[in-house]
């Protein structure tokens, strides 16, 4: 019985242990970077596969910023005016295309970003995952 209660009370110890070593405040402090590049597909209401890549920087200040590529079409460096991220969420508007754009998403535990590509005030279904360095 004396021996059960030891290996009861060491276990207990190596829970509380592993527990203290993640605290909320160091949880916290393990923030989420959004910065890199986010790559899509959208689905056009047309059935047309368009790719998407979201580059979102981190300035010195901690500041966002992001510009949008459409390979399929050209289009690279399209300027996004406004970029902010607060916890898993990250929002992008003011991109310079015909009707203005943006992202709203959420990055899931699988590393993907899932949420909405907006356009003209309509939004399509978008999940971005980041670019695989090459």
């Amino acid at each position: 019985m004396m021996q059960h209660t030891r290996r009861i009370t060491a276990a207990a110890f190596v829970a509380l242990a592993c527990l203290a070593a993640f605290s909320p405040a160091d949880l916290a402090a393990q923030e989420t970077t959004m910065a890199g590049d986010w790559t899509g597909i959208l689905t056009a209401p047309d059935g047309t596969e368009i790719e998407l890549i979201f580059k979102v920087a981190e300035g010195e200040d901690g500041a966002l910023s992001t510009t949008l590529d459409v390979p399929v079409q050209g289009a690279a460096g399209i300027v996004c005016t406004e970029t902010s991220a607060e916890g898993a969420e990250l929002h992008i508007s003011g991109c310079e295309i015909p009707g203005g754009g943006g992202f709203d998403g959420e990055l899931n535990e699988e590393g993907v970003m899932s949420g909405n590509f907006n356009q003209a005030g309509m939004p399509f279904p978008l999940d971005l995952k980041p670019v695989a360095d090459e």
